[in-house]
């Protein structure tokens, strides 16, 4: 407490001292060193600005500005998004490569039984946030986690459906005329746990991933399309709702290519099935 009160009355006498005429007259900054820290006055011809550095010389995180125009003090508050990470310098914290959106395919891998039609199956999805703790002092090497969410269509062929028989999930020929699309749908909450390895090249980074995750899976459905109406076939499908993969990614910049294999079984009685996805991930 008696810290935080020096360094408020700094900060004041700081922002008086920045205001009294004549000091604006040059273009210039004026630093002061206090501790570990340093307090820098920013004057130009319209207003001036009082910023906080850390001893690193990078600017912290701004929840407020003051600033001074024609004598007058300006407050600007900033308030930070939970998906806009806040990145700072400490210790341990590694920033790893999660892409923020990736798509591609998703294959069911269950063999010409599931009548799949590969070609057709997606994936989607968004990683919500993520961690990271750095295991070398380089900065090169980090364990990381996430929190994603991905939505997820695996397409059959048309003359067949995804439906439960007794308590056993099986494909079953469909005899409705006009079918566009066959297909299961499902909802996937992820937390992947993943070692990365990166370096920078041209200050950008190259990086590579692998690890494991385990995904829930929820609002799983069996449908069919005619026309623009879908129907459902059914909602009671053996699936297992908690799945373990295998992970990994290799990228460079904001772009990295994805990939996981599912090491549990999709369903609980049914097709011998073990996803795959493919993909590219994106990160803005």
């Amino acid at each position: 407490m008696y810290k935080l009160k020096i360094m408020k009355n700094l900060l004041l006498a700081l922002s008086f001292m920045a205001v009294v005429p004549g000091i604006a007259a040059e273009k210039n900054d004026t630093t002061f060193q206090y501790r570990d820290k340093q307090i820098v006055v920013k004057i130009d011809s319209v207003e001036t600005k009082i910023v906080l550095l850390d001893k690193n010389g990078n600017e912290y995180t701004k929840t407020k500005e003051e600033s001074y125009v024609d004598g007058q003090e300006v407050e600007r508050i900033f308030v930070s998004s939970p998906f806009v990470p806040i990145k700072k310098k400490s210790g341990h914290t590694f920033y790893g490569h999660f892409a923020d959106f990736f798509i591609g395919q998703n294959l069911l891998n269950g063999g010409s039984e599931m009548h799949s039609r590969d070609a057709k199956s997606l994936e989607w999805g968004v990683t919500v946030f993520d961690i990271g703790l750095g295991l070398t002092k380089s900065d090169a090497f980090g364990l990381m986690s996430a929190l994603q969410v991905g939505f997820v269509h695996n397409h059959f062929n048309t003359d067949y459906v995804l439906n439960n028989i007794g308590d056993k999930t099986i494909m079953v020929k469909n005899d409705t005329t006009g079918v566009k699309t066959s297909f299961l749908k499902y909802t996937y909450w992820k937390i992947p746990l993943i070692f990365e390895w990166k370096k920078k090249f041209a200050k950008r980074d190259a990086f590579i991933g692998i690890g494991i995750s385990m995904e829930w899976r929820t609002n799983i459905k069996s449908k069919y399309r005619i026309g623009d109406k879908r129907y459902t076939v059914s909602r009671e499908l053996n699936v297992n709702p908690i799945g373990i993969d295998l992970e990994g990614y290799i990228g460079f910049a904001g772009f990295n290519i994805f990939a996981h294999y599912g090491l549990t079984k999709m369903f609980k009685d049914g097709p011998t099935c073990h996803p795959i996805g493919l993909g590219v991930g994106f990160t803005f």
